[in-house]
């Protein structure tokens, strides 16, 4: 009791010196208040470092979305635009020293009709209070979406991906594929053997090999057929007789007027003969058009399509001059063959001037051959074919003057609105 008393006396002896002494209050005022405003300061600055890291990041959300939202129109999926965005956001981060955590999300939504990339960026890190202010440390958000506004033309698609066939865009010897203006696209694979390509843009599915400028593109995501809804069963609801099959009709000599129409048994054009196909459609039906020699075939708004027993050839020195349809359902389409021709189309004339218009041959292979200068004087030409092989030393220019002509662009094909911009 003697000890606890006298401690009890010693403590109210302090308490009263206290009271009377205002030096103590201020070194007890210190003692209190002193830790809550060093936390205080240190809280701002960790809110300071996580605001930063915070506009960083959406920073970094605003880049990756408009990295990838070109690559939109390029795959129906999206797989290519979703892949430009991620890599870009992992290559950002990894400049970014004392980044965040992250994890990231990257889709392809559809904004009012319009495809557009979203990148979603959930970042994480630690507080300065062991992550109990706030509990778990700061959590927060980049979030972007761009849609693309301009994008490379396309003006060569070869669309077959059956990897039993080694080779699906071939050049050999020294022929050239130029297409300074627009985009050169395999499915599957490029393969250059002695000649060149040359293009605004060259890419493929799989693997590009050869003299390629510029530098081509691999692992492209897929473009689907842009004509895959194109009706082109007509061919089964018209008639020929076998007599007429068996009569291909033959010119060597002379001009001649061919009304749109079905042409059965093919057509052969040899000599110094000339044929100026009327405005419409023609239909090729068991029988090819061969043109060959110094005869002409010419023709503006027209279509002409082959069946599964036709095909077209250009031979020697032939002189051809075709624009294609300026309206109806074909408008912008100057020959096609139908999903059930597997034959090789062939281009061997010298003198192949003008291919005004989209030459879709979806599952048929084109040749491009001998010593051929084609479709030079074309404002513009598109080729979608199953597969495109060029040999000897042709030349084949893909001009893309698009507003130069009356003959329209189809939709999927040719100008595509360029860039890309962020939506709000």
């Amino acid at each position: 009791m003697t000890v606890l008393s006298d401690m009890l006396r010693r403590c109210a002896a302090l308490a009263g010196r206290l009271r009377s002494d205002t030096r103590g209050n201020i070194a007890l005022m210190t003692a209190l208040i002193g830790p809550g405003a060093i936390l205080l300061g240190v809280g701002a600055i960790d809110l300071l470092a996580v605001s930063t890291a915070q506009s960083r990041l959406q920073s970094i959300a605003d880049a990756g979305a408009l990295a990838g939202a070109p690559h939109l129109a390029l795959a129906t999926d999206g797989a290519g635009a979703r892949e430009r965005a991620a890599a870009f956001v992992v290559a950002a981060v990894s400049e970014w020293d004392d980044a965040p955590t992250y994890t990231g999300t990257y889709e392809v939504i559809d904004q009012g009709g319009q495809r557009a990339i979203r990148v979603l960026l959930r970042g994480h890190r630690p507080s300065f209070f062991a992550n109990l202010l706030p509990p778990g440390g700061w959590n927060f958000i980049g979030d972007a979406t761009a849609t693309s506004v301009g994008l490379v033309p396309l003006c060569v698609l070869v669309t077959g991906d059956d990897r039993s066939r080694s080779k699906l865009l071939n050049i050999k010897d020294s022929s050239r594929l130029a297409a300074p203006a627009c985009m050169v696209h395999s499915n599957l694979d490029i393969l250059v053997e002695g000649g060149s390509i040359t293009g605004a843009a060259v890419q493929a599915v799989t693997s590009a090999r050869g003299a390629i400028s510029p530098s081509p593109g691999t692992g492209a995501a897929p473009i689907d057929d842009p004509f895959a809804s194109l009706d082109l069963g007509r061919s089964r609801q018209l008639d020929c007789t076998m007599g007429a099959l068996l009569q291909p009709l033959k010119l060597a000599a002379g001009a001649r007027r061919v009304p749109a129409g079905v042409h059965c048994g093919g057509l052969e054009i040899s000599g110094s003969a000339t044929v100026v196909l009327d405005p419409g459609e023609h239909w090729f039906l068991g029988g090819h058009l061969i043109v060959k020699e110094d005869a002409r075939l010419e023709g503006d708004d027209v279509v002409l399509f082959f069946d599964k027993a036709s095909k077209f050839e250009f031979k020697d020195r032939a002189l051809i001059r075709l624009a294609g349809r300026t309206e109806g359902p074909y408008a912008g389409i100057v020959m096609g063959g139908t999903r059930d021709n597997t034959q090789d189309f062939i281009i061997s004339s010298d003198n192949v001037e003008s291919l005004l218009g989209v030459v879709y041959v979806p599952e048929a292979r084109m040749i491009v051959e001998g010593r051929a200068d084609v479709a030079r004087d074309s404002a513009w030409t598109v080729i979608v074919a199953d597969s495109l092989e060029m040999k000897g030393s042709p030349s084949l220019y893909i001009n893309a003057n698009y507003n130069a002509t009356s003959v329209p662009v189809p939709a999927g094909v040719g100008p595509r609105t360029g860039g890309s911009r962020l939506i709000d």
